[in-house]
């Protein structure tokens, strides 16, 4: 993909979608503009279009866009978030633009990424009558994007060293003791798992779920305690809120499945447009995107067993986890923890912590109150590898007592 996920929601946020086309601003005319800011000669008064072919200009446009920054910033290494910034600038201000700009002459002659990023975007916010506050808070946005994707160093070292540590080859113990979920672990664990065969898949697998023997640690009063470990499934995180098909608000169902497929069969999901939205689509072939055998169809036509179940208890999403699977599960997610209500909603258990006794959750919407029902934040995001407790979720969950909680069980196909 040419953009991360965070750089899709950056460029269509400042974009907008209309799907009537509109004329400049500055102008009153030409050049007419429809879609995500699809500017081409074919746009002309009066032209509508369907959310589908918007969503297909858009990714057309922004692999042109790519491709610019690709070939007018040879040799230029930058981090991911950073590549999304400029791409999110060129697709605005057009190649041209960029290939006249100082901002290209600093990054060729060899400075640091971070730091002509920050000095040179801001200065493109200029209209024909001077600054727009538009572009400027576009500007803002497309730098703190980029910021947020490389690391500060406590010793206040230069980019270019913090680069050459991004480089270095790493020791995969060291990269499971530091992994937090963060989009580019998730990312870099994504691009390991579709480099090795299905040999080298199978033998780490079997090895993995190896049962092993008890390790033991001394407890507060020095008898010997059990102690089994973390369980963090490196699952891609999506959010339903940035869907472009019109059905975000009741696709948590699509986009919990759509992570686990993607986890499960990498690139299983490689048409055009967000993973789950392609997958939302396939869920529409059997059925409405909240029925359990459509999901479930969907997922077997990708080649993941499934079967959705109803009487889940913690112990079997904790087996599951064990084997390297992730859990969709549905749950009450309104009024208290004591009586909860609500149509039902779903989100992907991806870990357990046992010395805690939570469930680590991606939550397609956000992040939710469980002891006094709805949802504390909802941004893009917020909800990525939540702590949800066993005692709170729980009671959301087996809604009719132990064992009763709606679950589909995974594994792929052979």
């Amino acid at each position: 993909m040419p953009l991360t996920p965070e750089g899709w929601t950056l460029l269509k946020t400042w974009e907008g979608c209309h799907l009537s086309a509109y004329p400049d601003p500055a102008s009153g005319g030409a050049p007419w503009t429809i879609g995500y800011g699809h500017t081409r000669p074919d746009v002309v008064p009066g032209l509508t279009i369907t959310q589908q072919q918007a969503d297909l200009w858009l990714q057309k446009d922004v692999v042109h866009a790519a491709s610019v920054v690709e070939r007018l910033l040879p040799g230029v290494a930058l981090l991911p978030r950073q590549r999304d910034a400029l791409i999110s600038f060129c697709f605005n201000v057009g190649a041209g633009a960029l290939e006249r700009s100082t901002l290209r002459k600093r990054l060729l002659a060899g400075e640091a990424p971070a730091v002509v990023i920050a000095q040179e975007l801001p200065r493109w916010c200029k209209g024909p009558n001077g600054p727009v506050e538009g572009l400027k808070r576009r500007r803002a946005a497309e730098v703190a994007h980029a910021e947020s994707g490389s690391t500060s160093s406590p010793s206040g070292e230069p980019e270019t060293t913090q680069r050459e540590q991004s480089t270095t080859p790493i020791q995969l113990l060291d990269a499971v003791r530091h992994h937090q979920g963060l989009p580019h672990q998730l990312e870099a664990w994504q691009l390991l798992q579709r480099g090795l065969t299905s040999e080298q898949l199978g033998a780490f697998a079997e090895t993995f779920r190896r049962s092993p023997a008890p390790q033991s640690s001394k407890g507060a009063e020095g008898t010997e305690t059990a102690h089994d470990g973390l369980i963090q499934l490196p699952v891609p995180y999506l959010s339903q809120s940035d869907s472009v098909t019109g059905q975000g608000s009741r696709m948590c169902f699509a986009s919990t499945c759509a992570m686990a497929a993607s986890f499960l069969r990498p690139g299983c999901l490689n048409g055009s447009g967000q993973l789950d939205d392609q997958f939302l689509a396939l869920v529409q072939r059997y059925g409405d995107t909240t029925n359990a055998d459509a999901q479930v169809a969907a997922l077997q036509s990708l080649s993941i067993q499934a079967r959705f179940r109803t009487d889940g208890a913690i112990d079997d999403l904790i087996h599951q986890l064990e084997f390297g699977i992730p859990c969709p599960v549905g749950w009450l997610h309104k009024g208290p923890a004591s009586s909860p209500t609500g149509g039902g909603h779903w989100s992907l258990v991806i870990g357990w912590d046992p010395a805690t006794r939570q469930l680590l959750m991606h939550d397609p919407i956000g992040e939710a109150d469980l002891v006094n029902g709805g949802y504390v934040n909802t941004a893009i995001g917020s909800g990525q590898a939540l702590r949800y407790s066993e005692r709170n979720w729980g009671r959301r969950w087996q809604v009719e007592g132990p064992g009763s909680g709606w679950w589909i069980e995974l594994s792929p196909a052979n």
